[in-house]
């Protein structure tokens, strides 16, 4: 079986976002290290101005679903300017309630791309980037459950 789950990367508030995701999407956060935790023998990696950065977390949103980041300042600054913006994290939901939701919490301190509503191809249809620059696409079509 292949599993695709998305991982994010932030320059320095992968704390922050993650704990917002959890408060939209439920689940559990497994794992959440930071850089000044790596073993002794790979601290020279990681430049000590990152010990309180998040090195890796993981948030289990369900048996299917998993949301990973880190913070990397220099990833981060690489992409700048690049197609980081070519993806959207597409989220289809069970019900019309949920798409509403998580649609209008993905929505505080973002910009919505578009309205969440009726579409030619989904009765409830929205984007938004959220505010630490994710995009995302929400969905409910009852007709394709």
């Amino acid at each position: 079986m292949i599993t695709l789950n998305p991982y994010l990367i932030f320059k320095d508030n992968c704390e922050e976002a993650f704990n917002f995701y959890k408060t939209v999407f439920g689940g559990s956060i497994l794992f959440m290290g930071r850089y000044k935790d790596v073993p002794q023998e790979n601290k020279q990696l990681f430049p000590l101005s990152h010990n309180e950065k998040i090195m890796h977390t993981t948030l289990q949103i369900n048996a299917q679903t998993v949301l990973m980041g880190c913070d990397s300042a220099e990833t981060y600054e690489r992409a700048r300017g690049a197609f980081i913006n070519n993806f959207y994290l597409y989220i289809s939901t069970g019900d019309k309630a949920d798409a509403y939701r998580i649609f209008n919490e993905l929505s505080i301190g973002g910009n919505i791309t578009m309205p969440i509503s009726q579409t030619f191809w989904s009765t409830h249809y929205g984007m938004v980037i959220d505010k630490f620059g994710i995009y995302w696409k929400i969905t409910f079509n009852p007709d394709k459950k």
